[in-house]
């Protein structure tokens, strides 16, 4: 099994053509099908076939692209830890994260890699978690940042707890209920909300908390996965938010919001670095790693009372 067979089976699969895909290897047609034809009869299996739209690969072409793309991102890594043995400022990044981790402690970690840095070439992706987790699977990124389930399979993510966080209720700072009380009587029926959209793990820990507290189900009037859309839509309505708490020390946002405390009780939420539990990261990788490690501890050493947040812009 050869690199040059891997990368013809990969190309011909995104591209859904093996002209197209001999173009793009810069090869010829039949030198492309060659490579093709020698990989399915060392490992005795179609791995490609031909159907009115193009080629596709079957289920066994399906189970050595994916092996393929690990390959080549190992071998990027490679590349990465000796130009990081050379130089120590080389390399590429590239970083799965949810939004709301993407607030947090990313961008002060993002610039300050840059800074010391400047050659290294970093991608950030945003995203959910099970899109995120299929990317990082086939190799699509060095790590994920973002909340950690109870359901990650340990045996193939490595997951890194960075620290725990918890939901809150957010709202604009001058909305009607901005003066309640801790265990002050809710009208809960006249409340709405900006939520996740479907079996989004946070929405479900947020209707199991209100329906706890309230006995009855949230009223849902705007459904979205987008932060930066709810942080737009509750500063301009009486519309309330959740989000993780950890965002809400960000300077620029407490000027903006405010979180309530309506006695909802929520689980804590892991919040960390996850990466392919059989695959060593690389050294550019593991020195971004170690920079969201000292951020997370800064930000749980406790602060003097009168010490301000420390600033930081938006991020758009």
């Amino acid at each position: 099994m050869k690199l040059h067979q891997l990368a013809a089976l990969v190309s011909a699969s995104e591209s859904g053509s093996l002209r197209q895909a001999a173009e793009k290897l810069h090869l010829s047609q039949p030198a492309l099908s060659r490579s093709i034809r020698e990989l399915e009869n060392e490992l005795g299996v179609k791995l490609l076939e031909r159907t009115p739209l193009g080629v596709e690969p079957t289920a066994y072409g399906k189970a050595v692209i994916l092996r393929s793309r690990i390959v080549d991102s190992e071998l990027r890594q490679a590349k990465d830890d000796i130009a990081h043995l050379r130089a120590a400022t080389r390399g590429d990044l590239r970083i799965g994260a949810t939004p709301v981790a993407a607030f947090s402690l990313l961008p002060a970690v993002l610039a300050r890699l840059k800074k010391s840095r400047p050659q290294l070439q970093v991608s950030v992706t945003d995203g959910m978690g099970s899109s995120l987790f299929q990317q990082l699977r086939q190799g699509d990124f060095d790590f994920v940042f973002g909340r950690i389930d109870q359901d990650i399979d340990p045996h193939e993510f490595s997951a890194d707890v960075l620290f725990n966080d918890s939901l809150v209720v957010v709202a604009r700072r001058d909305h009607p209920l901005a003066r309640t009380r801790p265990g002050q009587k809710m009208k809960w029926e006249e409340t709405e909300w900006f939520l996740p959209s479907g079996d989004n793990p946070a929405r479900t820990a947020f209707e199991k908390a209100f329906y706890a507290r309230s006995g009855k189900a949230p009223r849902s009037t705007i459904d979205s996965n987008s932060f930066v859309t709810m942080l737009t839509i509750i500063s301009q309505t009486d519309l309330l938010g959740i989000a993780p708490h950890q965002i809400f020390s960000v300077a620029w946002l407490q000027q903006a919001f405010m979180v309530l405390d309506l006695g909802l009780k929520f689980p804590v939420q892991p919040t960390g670095v996850i990466r392919r539990a059989r695959s060593a990261p690389s050294a550019v990788a593991q020195y971004a790693i170690n920079e969201l490690r000292h951020a997370a501890r800064q930000v749980a050493k406790p602060k003097p009372a009168n010490a301000a947040p420390a600033a930081s812009a938006p991020p758009w």
